[in-house]
């Protein structure tokens, strides 16, 4: 079985602000390993992001929601992990998380996945 792979909003920006070699060559690896194996492929992550998980490429992280019942992967955030704070994945996710946006797209996701299949 295979999770369908979407996108919120700010995970679409940073995957569209990849360099392209590795826009592509990260595509491939989200459909052929984290589309059919999103735990056996990924770490769950430590609080304040506890319930996310981190798929490594590289040098960049992948951080999505599983949405097992819904045979989704939700990708909030692609990025460097950096020892400078305000360029690390994980720092941007926590912002999202304490300002409610990350909340909002995660819910804006799955509310337009649900009307796609009506």
């Amino acid at each position: 079985m295979a999770y369908r792979i979407e996108f919120t909003k700010d995970g679409l920006e940073d995957a569209k602000a990849l360099p392209k070699s590795v826009k592509n060559s990260l595509a491939k690896e989200l459909k052929t390993k984290l589309a059919f194996h999103p735990t056996g492929c990924s770490e769950p992550l430590r609080p304040p992001l506890t319930g996310w998980r981190s798929f490594h490429y590289g040098k960049y992280r992948v951080i999505f929601k599983l949405y097992e019942d819904l045979e989704i992967v939700a990708i909030a955030a692609i990025g460097k992990h950096s020892s400078r704070t305000a360029e690390d994945v994980y720092r941007k996710l926590e912002v999202l998380a304490r300002s409610g946006r990350l909340a909002d797209g995660i819910l804006a996701t799955l509310l337009s996945f649900s009307d796609r299949k009506r």
